[in-house]
């Protein structure tokens, strides 16, 4: 594990992110890299002859946003450090452009593995609950991105549920997850639900397979028959087993944009409170 980015607009759900997100930095003995991006406003000029003033105006706007974004960030060590949170392994960025945009550039100057950010939303996982930034950061990265509910509050992980269809493209997610778990002394189970689309004996064969490359590891896995969707299967095994961490693996706006608009979702308590670690599929 290299080291983790969060993005922050410094909303609650922005500030509880990087309150996880530091613990878990703190727990993986990496950085954390907070970073806070703005859109500078387009403006024109009142008359031609005066592109000093434009310019000082331009230079206003930025210092009161560089302002804003000191005191926000004081504001959060403040908190953690009254939080018991050790804060030596934060380090601010300020960068103009796109939340994409900014994370991004940073990612080509900064050695990151892990992008940590908030999900917005108060009645669970309904088309709004994540924010447009974050779902944008997830389609357009590469990286692995972790969503921190408003309500999830850090814990020690115990248990990783990752969701797989057995898929060689899943080997990649799994390698990460085990690399995750390693660190943080955690079990890992695959959740395979069969809904009819792989023959039994395939399934087995694929975690047969698995086993035998993770045979020291405290992999586990388990097999569910469809109860209604797949989406609900999932969402019931993970209430049902204390699972502290969700893994998925993205597949092109399929089962993870079923499992964010599931209409079980709003019954369900984990949408607010179970961190999601998104993985792409392999290439």
């Amino acid at each position: 594990m290299k080291h983790i980015l969060l993005p922050t607009d410094y909303s609650h759900q922005a500030n509880n992110a990087f309150f996880y997100a530091l613990q878990l930095a703190n727990k993986l003995n990496v950085k954390l890299y907070v970073l806070f991006s703005y859109i500078p406003p387009v403006l024109s000029a009142a008359h031609a002859g005066q592109p000093e003033m434009l310019s000082s105006v331009y230079q206003e706007i930025e210092n009161s946003r560089i302002e804003y974004s000191n005191r926000k960030n004081k504001d959060l060590l403040n908190e953690a450090l009254q939080k018991n949170i050790n804060t030596g392994k934060v380090e601010f960025l300020f960068e103009h452009g796109t939340v994409l945009g900014s994370v991004k550039k940073v990612l080509s100057d900064f050695d990151i593995s892990l992008i940590v950010m908030g999900v917005y939303g108060s009645t669970g996982f309904s088309n709004e609950f994540m924010g447009s930034n974050t779902t944008d950061v997830i389609r357009n990265v590469t990286l692995p991105v972790m969503a921190i509910p408003a309500n999830a509050q850090y814990k020690s992980i115990n248990k990783i549920g990752f969701t797989t269809l057995f898929k060689d493209k899943d080997f990649s997610a799994l390698q990460q997850i085990v690399d995750i778990s390693n660190i943080v002394d955690a079990k890992v189970v695959c959740v395979n639900v069969n809904d009819g689309s792989m023959h039994t004996e395939d399934i087995l064969l694929h975690a047969e397979n698995w086993i035998k490359n993770f045979k020291n590891q405290d992999l586990n896995f388990v097999f569910l028959e469809k109860e209604n969707s797949v989406e609900e299967t999932v969402n019931r095994f993970i209430l049902d087993n204390e699972i502290d961490v969700l893994a998925i693996v993205r597949r092109n706006r399929n089962f993870f944009d079923r499992l964010m608009s599931s209409s079980l979702s709003t019954k369900l308590t984990f949408h607010s409170e179970i961190p999601i670690f998104v993985f792409h599929e392999a290439k």
